[in-house]
């Protein structure tokens, strides 16, 4: 009986051993989950100016018209809306022109108000990521409680030049009140 035991005690350690050595060499194949970067003192101050500078941008859609929408951008940007995709500051800015044509909210009375919200926002050197969730909420009235328009997601990349951000592409992908002008070019991403 003894004996036995002393048999069954070894096979669990040599169980033990091979499941511990074929774990091991599945963990050595397996890519390392990358650990999120976190923002540092010296991406510190780059990240306040990305994220003051997309607020600066969202705050376009609360002022008069005229507003130079291609001013963030570089001269190659790309601006790709729900599969829509505009190429060049003339393209970009010719877009919000004429907003009222895709966007039939934009003629309304009342004001509208961009919330950004979840900013993720990555620096690397002279390169830059951005994701975050963005609101539109109608004000059609002071008397009337808001409503949403639509909300969707954001990823953008930037090119630091000469010491200031510029918007390189912007990928902006609509999760709820997409506009009819969408219909044909909207894939879910």
């Amino acid at each position: 009986m003894l004996s036995s035991q002393r048999s069954i005690n070894r096979l669990r350690r040599l169980t033990f051993a091979l499941c511990g050595g074929i774990l091991l060499a599945i963990s050595s194949v397996l890519p390392v989950a990358a650990q999120v970067p976190i923002t540092t003192q010296e991406t510190l101050l780059d990240r306040l100016q990305i994220e003051d500078m997309l607020l600066a941008y969202y705050y376009g859609f609360e002022v008069d018209e005229g507003h130079d929408w291609t001013a963030l951008y570089t001269d190659d940007a790309v601006l790709d809306i729900n599969g829509l995709v505009y190429e060049g500051k003339t393209e970009i800015q010719g877009l919000y022109d004429n907003y009222g044509e895709i966007s039939p909210e934009e003629d309304v009375p009342g004001k509208v108000h961009v919330l950004m919200t979840n900013p993720r926002i990555i620096v690397s050197g002279n390169t830059a990521t951005a994701h975050m969730i963005y609101t539109e909420i109608m004000n059609d009235t002071v008397y009337l409680a808001p409503r949403l328009i639509e909300q969707g997601r954001e990823d953008t990349e930037f090119r630091k030049i000469n010491g200031s951000w510029f918007i390189t592409k912007r990928l902006i992908t609509q999760d709820g009140g997409l506009p009819p002008a969408y219909f044909d070019t909207y894939k879910p991403r």
